[in-house]
């Protein structure tokens, strides 16, 4: 039987297209859904966060003897710390072109009964999480200062 001269166009379309979608589909499954963040780096978590600010509580601690050392300007006097710990929420917002990474974290004053609320807030560096900001935001449940939207608010 001979094949007839318009199957093969038609032929030629179904191999052209088997290898034009078949390497769409290798490519597809190679990176599937939506990136959170490009290579080679992880996707940020709450976890990641938390984790986060506790290596850098005690990287700074390592220096001084297990203690974080924490500045206060309205009291001027510095403060001995150790971590309770970093609790939820994780917040994230974007910020002057940037996606900030905040949480809040429990302390606990070295030298006396006091307990210290520490808001860190946080940027995305490379494959690590890098802090920006330190602020005190509660000393013995007393808050400092509040937010309107993602600006901080003074109470005096």
């Amino acid at each position: 039987m001979k094949i007839s001269m318009p199957l093969t166009p038609f032929l030629l379309f179904v191999f052209l297209m088997s290898l034009v979608l078949g390497s769409n589909f290798a490519f597809s499954a190679d990176h599937p859904g939506k990136s959170t963040v490009e290579h080679p780096g992880k996707a940020i978590t709450a976890d990641s966060v938390k984790k986060s600010i506790e290596q850098h509580v005690n990287a700074q601690a390592k220096s001084n003897n297990g203690v974080y050392m924490v500045q206060d300007p309205k009291l001027n006097k510095g403060w001995r710390l150790k971590l309770a710990k970093v609790h939820d929420p994780v917040r994230t917002f974007e910020k002057d072109g940037m996606t900030i990474y905040f949480a809040c974290s429990d302390f606990s004053s070295v030298d006396s009964k006091d307990v210290l609320d520490i808001d860190f807030w946080m940027v995305s560096k490379g494959n690590k999480l890098e802090v920006i900001d330190t602020k005190i935001h509660k000393v013995n449940g007393e808050p400092r200062y509040g937010y309107e939207g993602i600006d901080i608010k003074e109470i005096k």
